[in-house]
């Protein structure tokens, strides 16, 4: 038998081999290093994540022979809703209208219907990741929606669901798609949505403890009504601190509006529902004593430009968790469930509503910083809106009223928490 020859690797060559490993073995470390993060791309938009951008040009058309003007949005809550008209009627033309989705990618269709309030447009967290043209069906013909100016909304983010959020921009532009030989003859919409982390600073809910107001008219402070030995200042902050220890057992970020001896009012840049717009609030949920003095039970004021679904929401959890709600109040401002009412309004023309908490925090919705005492925040008279409640939890002139919030407060404030929790679709972390 022949015996095998081994040949021995020259110190050349191992030289080599030794160099061209560890070469290897650094560049696929630069490349773990270097990969892009959920921070790198925490700003981009759908379009900065299409591989294959040919795709676009065989998807999209640049005209259409149907068309549909749009001239402005909302943006409240996680709803985004167009309107025909810049006056925000309950009547305009696109309530009850049939919206079309469609995805550009996968040409998929979602459909939407209008109603009248600020919270019944598109719900953005529903979205799945991708590019969307949009389309109106007017007198069931199918209608290319356009803007009349060019649109290039500040991108939105959605409420953290399992750490994760949708990142929602919309665009309306005929150079939107330029830098892709697409040249469009309409300011034609388009929605991108992308999934990411959330932004450090962004806040799910702004819980706003009533008391302690200041008064940018009389210059003076309101510190709040009285219960026998309870003040409205202590007992809503005390009551707003655990509601937003339960809300964060739920995955959510929260904040309060101020802290146990601050004095903000609901104008101006430190204001109440300043904080709220600075951190991208989605929901504004003031918290304090009854200010109707026939009222026992719990209630919830909600914004005549809504339809008050998330008040309704929460009322048939707590109801469900054993908590009686008020009924007293006008049948014509009640809606759904007990103890859920909407706001009145100070005006003839059924625009501008009482309570602060609920027409300052909402937005363009609701016609923020309008209003002839509250042109300190004119300034946030075109941002997207947060989601207005006014929860009443105790009425100090009725002694009932009193024993029944003492006996019964961990369960309110749980309840609350979880009506919440059950309107935004999220669950206890470590929940199935």
């Amino acid at each position: 038998m022949a015996k095998k020859t081994f040949h021995s690797i020259s110190p050349v060559r191992r030289s080599i081999l030794l160099v061209t490993t560890i070469a290897l073995i650094v560049v696929s470390i630069f490349l773990y290093i270097t990969r892009p993060t959920d921070v790198d791309r925490i700003n981009e938009t759908y379009l900065d994540t299409i591989k294959d951008t040919s795709i676009l040009s065989k998807n999209i058309n640049t005209s259409f022979k149907q068309n549909y003007q749009v001239k402005t949005y909302t943006m409240y809550g996680e709803s985004l809703k167009l309107y025909d008209d810049t006056a925000l009627n309950k009547t305009d033309d696109l309530m009850g209208a049939n919206l079309i989705l469609v995805n550009v990618e996968t040409q998929e269709e979602i459909n939407y219907t209008f109603g009248s309030g600020a919270d019944e447009g598109i719900k953005t967290n529903q979205l799945d990741p991708g590019l969307y043209e949009v389309y109106v069906y007017d007198h069931f013909v199918k209608k290319r929606v356009y803007f009349n100016k060019k649109v290039h909304m500040e991108p939105f983010e959605t409420v953290r669901r399992n750490h994760r959020v949708k990142h929602i921009s919309m665009d309306a532009d005929t150079d939107y798609l330029d830098d892709y030989d697409i040249h469009l003859k309409k300011n034609y919409a388009f929605i991108s949505v992308t999934e990411n982390i959330p932004k450090a600073d962004t806040v799910d809910v702004m819980i706003d403890p009533c008391g302690d107001i200041y008064d940018t008219e009389t210059n003076q402070v309101a510190d709040g009504l009285t219960a026998g030995d309870l003040t409205e200042q202590k007992e809503a902050y005390d009551f707003a601190k655990k509601v937003k220890t339960e809300l964060e057992k739920y995955g959510l970020k929260v904040q309060l509006t101020r802290s146990e001896d601050g004095t903000p009012s609901y104008s101006g840049r430190n204001g109440r529902v300043a904080k709220g717009y600075e951190h991208k609030a989605k929901i504004f949920l003031s918290v304090g004593f009854s200010q109707f003095d026939t009222t026992e039970k719990p209630f919830l004021l909600v914004s005549p430009h809504t339809s008050g679904v998330l008040a309704d929401n929460i009322s048939y959890i707590m109801q469900k968790n054993g908590i009686k709600m008020d009924d007293t109040q006008s049948t014509a401002r009640q809606i759904h469930e007990d103890g859920v009412i909407f706001d009145g309004y100070n005006d003839e023309n059924d625009k501008y509503e009482v309570w602060p908490q609920l027409r300052e925090s909402g937005g363009k919705a609701t016609f923020a910083g309008r209003y002839t005492s509250s042109k300190e925040n004119q300034r946030y008279k075109d941002n997207p809106g947060m989601y207005g409640i006014y929860f009443q939890f105790l009425n100090g002139e009725d002694k009932s009223s009193i024993q029944y919030y003492q006996k019964n407060k961990t369960k309110i404030v749980k309840s609350l928490a979880k009506g919440i929790a059950y309107y935004l679709d999220v669950k206890k972390e470590g929940s199935n």
